[in-house]
């Protein structure tokens, strides 16, 4: 829980990093100190300054209403028609020869007239006059019929003249209707409609839509030494680059997402991949990477060189997921190796401002790594890998850009970044395994394939210094690997192991009968006790061999348990023999010092070790024979206890035994004996290395005293 509580918190920050676009602080009308650019995806927001813009545009766009008033037009008519009757009535009197008949009609028509005018009027004929008013009242309502405005009054005066010299009415006539008409008092006929213009203004503007601003990636929002406008702040502060905007909901939002998937993942490790989730070591190791590998795609995300160059768009597919999926996969498992990578796609499309192609591309990439590395068996296949990795990029990125009809530039300079991509996750992934193989002592396939080469300094010396143990050991590795690939246990690392288990000889290689030329055994000389301490001293001595030589810690278990608690049986009963008080001989100072078998790896190495010695000792390849002494030595295991602890079923040990049968009666073949073999000869140790270890003090006549009768008594009492 420990660690799902800091890997959320770790992945959380390292997310929050500019997840708020840097702000900045502006008021309308400031001096711009600095060129503002956009970085993020392309984004649309609704813009109310450009909208209020927009509006006022529509509203003085609209045209003022203005109301006619028929009447102003009508009572002018009736005046023009009422001044003619009168002038038709001072006719009649100027007919009679009223004196007073020219100031009668000054009287009542306003108006500048000349006497000759006037005559000319009061003679004219009654029809004539008539003509004459309806004449002038047409023109007057042509204009009025058109509508006068209150400023267009004296203007409509002058139209109505212009029209009186433009038509048929000359002389007297027209300078008549001249001056009356500059007697008549006009009024304008159409009056401004408040009401209804103001009603058709907010029409206009409600029909003009919000209007919306996008702005895009690499954009100049400020320029430097301008007057900061409204539209730009408002821009700055859609965009959360405005401190004003400043808020800690994207960041909850951005914990709660983290916390779900990593619960998510961590209840999948604990129901489904136990073997990681018990070991430390793995869920460290996975912590490591996935934290290490999003760290650096957040750098990554982070470097633009220009705002304004479109390679920021694509920078997201620079991002190496597949170096942690390939990882993962190497190191842990394929399976666990998949949810990380599914978990990082995530991440890297949160890191991308949530653009669903950047965790596209990742999450293909990611897979094709894990496929990849599912058959690395050496460094150098890393490249091959990153030829796929390439492949998926440049397949994706094509195809999201084609879907999407981007423009051909973009496309190229993303297939160039999926291209760098491959390159960058291959080699971050092969730089940094060696690093995490030690710093977490997890054994790979590369590790181990690299363990059992020949070339190897320690298998060098081993093939120089105890050829017989190098012999003895390569038949171990065979029998056991084939034993582990039939019950399901790892038999690349069992090989591996059997390679390295008798190492430790190599501080002594003569005191091991295999390494030995017949009549020289040093054990002839020494004590029981001497003799044992130097052969239960082994095992140690091959696991601080391998420390020196930093080889896994598997390996070490494996070499250390591979003769677990057993007693070296004929120097202990020859001390027994020896001692003057066979009471006094204790067990313990015979028995090898280390774990009994903890895995079942261990436990394959210890009875392929043991069978393979007895069965070696044999003198008959006889098959029966074979098969005997097979039961008997993993029988007189189970019989010690020496495999009570490791995870064997009895199926396992069948299985085990049928494949020990099948290999050794194939490779078996007649053994030369060895001196001190006869009958009567004393037992030879066919323990885990029966013809390494005390099989090298066995090698003179005993009487018929000896514990064991034969070796394959000897053998079956020792190992079993």
């Amino acid at each position: 829980m420990i660690y799902l509580i800091f890997s959320i918190v770790a992945i959380s920050f390292i997310l929050s990093i500019r997840l708020v676009p840097e702000q900045v602080s502006l008021v309308e009308g400031e001096i711009a100190g600095e060129d503002i650019y956009y970085n993020g995806e392309s984004t649309t927001y609704e813009s109310e300054v450009a909208t209020e813009e927009a509006r006022n545009q529509a509203a003085s766009a609209v045209t003022p209403i203005y109301v006619l008033d028929k009447t102003v037009e009508e009572a002018l008519l009736q005046q023009v028609r009422s001044y003619f009757a009168t002038l038709s009535r001072v006719a009649l009197n100027y007919e009679a020869g009223d004196p007073a008949a020219y100031d009668a009609v000054r009287q009542k028509i306003q108006g500048n007239y000349t006497d000759s005018v006037l005559a000319s009027m009061l003679s004219m004929a009654a029809t004539e006059r008539s003509n004459l008013s309806d004449s002038f009242q047409q023109l007057i309502s042509r204009v009025y019929s058109a509508g006068v405005r209150e400023e267009e009054v004296e203007q409509a005066r002058q139209e109505i003249a212009i029209s009186i010299g433009g038509s048929t009415i000359s002389g007297d006539s027209e300078a008549f209707l001249k001056a009356m008409l500059e007697g008549l008092e006009l009024r304008y006929n159409e009056a401004y409609d408040a009401v209804g213009t103001a009603a058709a203004v907010e029409a206009a503007k409600a029909a003009v839509p919000p209007v919306q601003k996008t702005v895009r990636n690499g954009e100049l929002l400020v320029s430097r030494g301008s007057s900061v406008t409204a539209a730009q702040i408002e821009a700055l502060q859609a965009l959360g680059l405005s401190n004003e905007n400043s808020t800690l909901l994207p960041f909850a939002g951005l914990v709660l997402l983290v916390a779900m998937l990593m619960c998510l993942f961590y209840f999948y490790l604990r129901t489904y991949r136990r073997h990681v989730y018990l070991k430390r070591n793995s869920i460290t190791l996975l912590g490591v990477v996935m934290i290490v590998v999003l760290l650096l795609c957040k750098l990554i995300s982070l470097f633009t060189v220009d705002s304004a160059n479109s390679s920021t768009l694509v920078i997201g597919f620079l991002l190496p997921v597949a170096s942690a999926s390939m990882l993962l996969a190497v190191l842990l498992d394929r399976d666990t190796a998949i949810m990380a990578t599914a978990l990082l796609s995530v991440f890297v499309g949160i890191i991308m401002d949530g653009e669903m192609v950047y965790a596209l591309v990742a999450l293909c990439s990611g897979l094709t790594g894990v496929i990849c590395a599912a058959r690395l068996n050496q460094r150098s296949q890393f490249v091959s890998a990153s030829v796929y990795i390439i492949l998926a990029n440049l397949l994706v990125i094509s195809g999201w850009g084609l879907l999407w009809q981007q423009e051909s530039r973009i496309i190229l300079i993303s297939l160039v970044f999926g291209l760098v991509n491959g390159l960058l996750s291959a080699i971050l992934a092969m730089g940094l395994l060696p690093f995490l193989e030690s710093g977490f002592g997890i054994t790979t396939v590369i590790r181990l394939l690299e363990l059992s080469n020949s070339s190897h300094p320690l298998l060098k010396q081993l093939i120089m210094e105890a050829p017989g143990t190098y012999n003895h050991s390569v038949l171990v590795g065979n029998l056991a690997e084939s034993a582990a690939d039939a019950i399901g246990a790892d038999g690349l690392l069992v090989r591996v192991a059997s390679y390295y288990h008798d190492v430790g000889k190599l501080k002594r290689p003569h005191f091991y009968i295999e390494n030995q030329r017949p009549g020289e055994n040093p054990h002839d000389k020494l004590q029981p006790t001497l003799s044992a301490l130097i052969i239960t001293s082994h095992p140690s001595d091959s696991v601080k061999m391998l420390k020196e030589h930093h080889f896994p810690q598997e390996i070490m278990d494996i070499v250390e348990q591979h003769h677990g608690a057993g007693v070296l049986k004929y120097f202990y009963h020859r001390a027994k023999e020896n001692a003057l008080n066979p009471e006094d001989v204790k067990i313990d100072d015979y028995r090898y010092k280390g774990r009994r078998p903890q895995t079942k790896e261990a436990a394959l190495v210890m009875l392929a070790d043991s069978v393979q010695a007895a069965v070696q000792a044999l003198s008959s390849g006889d098959k029966q024979q074979i098969e005997n002494r097979i039961h008997e030595v993993i029988q007189g295991k189970v019989d010690e206890g020496q495999l009570n602890e490791a995870p064997l079923t009895f199926r396992d040990l069948s299985t085990i035994e049928q494949t020990f049968l099948t290999v050794l009666s194939g490779m078996h073949h007649t053994r030369i004996s060895y001196p001190g073999q006869e009958k009567n000869s004393p037992p030879r140790e066919i323990d885990d290395n029966e013809n390494l270890s005390e099989s090298a003090a066995g090698t003179e006549s005993k009487s018929d005293n000896s514990p064991a009768s034969n070796p394959a008594e000897a053998g079956s009492t020792e190992n079993a």
